[in-house]
């Protein structure tokens, strides 16, 4: 029986195919170069057959724990993209509150341009209103509002007293003053005019600052406001008020000068001395010295 069972798997057992293939191939190095001998071999494939079906490669068998660590992983890697995107609408909504705010800055800003455009056109109107009324306007009339008390001619060269407010022209200021001065000094000899004068509000300023200064300096400074020399007392040739400082240029009063000559026709021929007494640098430096 023995030998009856392995005839008949001998029989079941497939027969191998022989299958006959030429093999062209250069043996011999010694053929003439570009011909080929062909060689005849003979190989034989075996062809092997089985009624049983083909095994597929099964996946590797995950355990329990590695699914728990994947899943881990995962929920991890959801949880930072989650934290990330957060924060990229927080940073999101605040560049929508700047751009916002931005925006309103560029309203207020439209908003003023506008305005000072329309102030701009309204002055323009304004300016070619007054241009349009120019050729109408009298000149003779502005000729005594524009001209000097003292030598009632027009003030090219007018200036302010800022303790009255009255204006006249440089000459006749300067005039006025030198006879002040000239007076002063036939009835004080002794006045030097290069020597600099005590403020008029010395004892008021003595008197806030005698408590932080020694005794011996209060007394020597009080001496000094007491030896102080007698400074002429300037006054406005209208209203006889003190005149303090130095008169200012006018210049509001220079310009419509300006025009009003042109317009009448009288050129300024008047060309006023920069000092009248030393060499000072402005036209009442010698009356107000510094």
């Amino acid at each position: 029986m023995p030998s009856m069972c392995s005839s008949s798997q001998q029989r079941s057992r497939p027969r191998a195919k022989e299958i006959e293939v030429i093999v062209l191939s250069s043996d011999d190095e010694d053929a003439p170069s570009g011909k080929i001998r062909p060689s005849k071999r003979k190989l034989s494939f075996i062809s092997l057959s089985s009624d049983e079906e083909p095994m597929v490669p099964k996946a590797p068998r995950k355990d329990g724990s590695s699914w728990q660590r994947e899943n881990s992983r995962l929920k991890q890697m959801n949880e930072r993209l989650e934290r990330q995107v957060a924060s990229q609408r927080i940073q999101l909504d605040n560049s929508k509150k700047r751009l916002e705010e931005q925006n309103q800055e560029l309203g207020a800003q439209s908003l003023e341009l506008n305005a000072r455009h329309k102030e701009i056109q309204l002055q323009q109107e304004k300016i070619a209103a007054l241009e349009a009324k120019e050729s109408c306007i009298d000149a003779t009339k502005l000729d005594d509002m524009l001209s000097c008390d003292i030598c009632a001619h027009l003030m090219y060269s007018p200036y302010l007293l800022s303790d009255c407010g009255h204006c006249y022209c440089e000459g006749c200021l300067k005039g006025w003053f030198d006879e002040t001065l000239t007076k002063h000094i036939r009835a004080h000899p002794e006045y030097n005019m290069n020597r600099k004068p005590v403020p008029r509000d010395f004892p008021e300023i003595l008197n806030t600052i005698g408590r932080y200064v020694s005794h011996p300096i209060r007394m020597q400074l009080q001496a000094m406001y007491n030896n102080r020399q007698q400074q002429p007392e300037y006054t406005c040739p209208g209203c006889r008020k003190e005149v303090t400082g130095k008169p200012v240029v006018n210049f509001s009063v220079k310009d419509m000068v300006s025009v009003v000559g042109n317009v009448l026709g009288r050129p300024n021929t008047r060309r006023e001395s920069s000092n009248i007494r030393g060499q000072q640098a402005g036209p009442f430096d010698a009356f107000f010295p510094r």
